[in-house]
């Protein structure tokens, strides 16, 4: 190819990029306007993107399908969140949207591990072992086991640590409504295990 045809072709790739540049610009700018056919299909384009970069952040841990899809919605949720504050910072001359929603995710999955991480008390210290009893329901035992990770820990600070949304929220340095959402997506899957429990 001579230097005209690579101009050409670097024209080209250039018309492109401005307007795919463009197309993105123009979905950003409709999430952050509240528009709800824009976010659903910004949801819909990027989903696969963070999707991915979650599930390499996470491929060194042992996790469930549920624990991904709680990382990807954090990731969704830190983007609206603060009145799209992180979306809004968004800049195409830094980084392609791909990579820039990768690095988010992947901060969102190291924030998450970092809160997980427990203090640990030497044997030394400790009284024992403590034997927690299992959450009952009109006197029979939920299946927790059934939970992932994060849903078990939500139950648990609203049930048995008597916890309002807001404070477990406060805990889990998350938005209320994410613990909303973690607490009726465990129902859903105890009341499959069990028929017979009541909303």
């Amino acid at each position: 190819m001579g230097c005209l045809g690579a101009r050409l072709a670097s024209a080209e790739t250039s018309t492109v990029d401005a307007d795919l540049a463009k197309s993105i610009g123009k979905s950003i700018d409709g999430c952050i306007a509240r528009d709800k056919p824009a976010w659903d299909a910004f949801v819909q384009r990027w989903s696969g993107v963070i999707y991915a970069a979650v599930r390499r952040a996470l491929q060194t841990r042992s996790v469930n399908q549920g624990d991904i899809d709680d990382r990807v919605q954090d990731v969704f949720v830190r983007l609206i969140q603060n009145d799209y504050r992180l979306l809004k910072t968004y800049d195409a001359q830094r980084a392609s949207l791909s990579t820039w929603l990768t690095l988010v995710a992947r901060s969102v999955v190291h924030e998450n591990l970092q809160r997980r991480r427990l203090a640990t008390v030497p044997l030394e210290a400790s009284d024992g072992f403590v034997d927690h009893d299992p959450a009952t329901v009109n006197g029979e035992s939920l299946p927790l086991k059934a939970l992932t990770e994060r849903q078990r820990l939500v139950m648990e600070m609203l049930f048995q640590q008597g916890l309002t949304v807001e404070q477990a929220a406060q805990r889990l340095g998350v938005d209320p409504q994410t613990v909303r959402s973690t607490k009726h997506k465990a129902l859903s899957r105890l009341r499959q295990d069990l028929p017979d429990l009541q909303p």
